[in-house]
């Protein structure tokens, strides 16, 4: 069972199982499979509190982050996906790009995948 997420953050739990997955991987696939209402009510709730959630996550070393900070930064990291489908590509996927695609990350940060 994962952690509950730091105080204030609580609105930002429905969507911690599918934004805040473990991987950049997985993050990506439910950029790319999720609808633009998915995405938009993600991001709306999500960039609201990027700042004091970033600002919480950076009261930790990275190596020694408490296990609910680093589902938090995990959600944060899900919002860079959800920015991307909202203020850059205005949809799901970059224009002309297919999905599925041969592309793979296999290893990212070592921490957040």
């Amino acid at each position: 069972m994962s952690a509950p997420l730091p105080a204030g953050f609580a609105a930002l739990e429905p969507f911690a199982a599918t934004w805040g997955a473990a991987s950049t991987y997985e993050r990506m696939a439910t950029r790319v499979t999720a609808s633009m209402d998915e995405i938009r009510a993600f991001y709306d709730v999500a960039i609201e509190l990027a700042p004091q959630a970033m600002a919480h996550c950076d009261s930790f070393p990275l190596d020694a982050m408490p296990e609910d900070a680093q589902r938090l930064f995990r959600i944060m990291l899900g919002l860079v996906q959800a920015a991307m489908a909202v203020e850059i590509h205005g949809q799901p996927r970059a224009p002309g790009t297919p999905w599925p695609h041969s592309i793979k990350v296999d290893r990212g940060l070592w921490l957040f995948g």
